[in-house]
């Protein structure tokens, strides 16, 4: 069995002075983080470290962060663990759907919506994964379509109208299940 945190969306220190004790409870005894963008400051995968060994991925805030560290993260992760293929995105895949989205998420009832078109998009960018993870809509989802599984472990940072959330994916031979942790 191999345990994989997953996280997205911690914005520190925009929104987060830092990351909150509860992570590390609900993340203690992984293999291996996964941290699917917007960090913002990339400190923070120095105590993610101090959990498990943390791979990341750029998310759409580090456009315009002072922090020059952030620009060595990749756009996307695409990895093969326990015989799965996992892909890592934040979940915008341009510069332009970024800007369009988050006007369309100001939209009375579209933040639902998100969760809906991003796997989508994901599963065309990066077809045939077993395990997808994004992050970007600062909602929780656990979802299967089309054989593949599709998480998105909510956001770290405090999100109007959704409770601050982390995943615990595992995987075996036989199965990959993933659940969300609120924190």
């Amino acid at each position: 069995m191999y345990r994989i945190g997953l996280l997205a969306d911690t914005h520190i220190p925009h929104r987060l002075a830092a990351l909150p004790p509860a992570l590390f409870e609900r993340l203690a005894g992984v293999d291996l983080i996964l941290h699917a963008g917007d960090l913002v400051d990339p400190a923070i995968l120095d105590d993610l470290e101090q959990i498990a060994p943390t791979l990341a991925v750029r998310g759409n805030l580090h456009l315009q962060s002072p922090w020059p560290n952030d620009q060595h993260l990749p756009r996307a992760l695409d990895l093969g663990i326990q015989g799965r293929r996992i892909v890592v995105s934040h979940g915008h895949l341009s510069n332009w759907n970024t800007i369009w989205e988050k006007l369309w998420l100001l939209l009375p009832n579209h933040h639902g919506r998100a969760n809906r078109r991003l796997p989508r998009r994901l599963a065309r960018a990066f077809p045939g994964a077993d395990v997808y993870v994004f992050g970007h809509s600062h909602r929780a989802l656990v979802a299967r379509q089309n054989g593949a599984l599709f998480v998105n472990p909510g956001a770290v940072c405090p999100t109007h109208g959704e409770a601050a959330s982390v995943a615990r994916l595992t995987v075996t031979p036989e199965s990959i299940e993933a659940e969300i942790l609120p924190l």
